[in-house]
């Protein structure tokens, strides 16, 4: 009888591991700026700097960098909640008694939590690229798709 509690437990405390690893790795995911964002700092270290390459004229620069600064206060807030949530999560699997119900539902609040930040900072390239002509979408697009395809031959050499 023992010895099937510990294989039932053990199966379980790997799991919640797993799952505890998996969050910390999103956690890490999800401090990576949006990707257009992440994309832009070039040389410059500008945020805006991409756009720029796309054309974006003064109003359109002013917006972007009003969005993106409105965009990082929020999220602040929200990465701070969530390394708390990762921390309480982290406490509850030290515990010498295992809370599995407290466990799952710790979770499942940081799994909302990253989902609603990665709905946000969808829309916050939504709301980025709207501010943009075709033509600069286009620019910005190709833009893009160079450094990624320099990206990738800086890391195969």
């Amino acid at each position: 009888m023992m010895l099937l509690a510990k294989n039932l437990i053990n199966p379980k405390i790997r799991t919640l591991s797993k799952c505890i690893a998996l969050t910390f790795s999103l956690c890490a995911l999800s401090l990576i700026p949006p990707a257009v964002l992440s994309q832009s700092t070039g040389e410059t270290g500008d945020p805006v700097a991409i756009y720029k390459q796309a054309g974006i004229n003064a109003e359109q620069e002013s917006a972007i960098r009003k969005l993106a600064q409105d965009y990082d206060q929020e999220n602040s807030v929200k990465m701070e909640s969530l390394a708390q949530m990762l921390q309480a999560l982290r406490d509850m699997a030290y515990q010498k008694t295992l809370n599995a119900s407290g466990m799952l539902a710790k979770q499942e609040e940081i799994n909302k939590l990253q989902s609603d930040m990665a709905l946000q900072r969808i829309k916050l390239v939504i709301k980025i690229r709207g501010l943009l002509t075709p033509t600069q979408n286009e620019k910005l697009v190709a833009a893009l798709q160079s450094r990624i395809r320099n990206e990738e031959q800086v890391n195969l050499k």
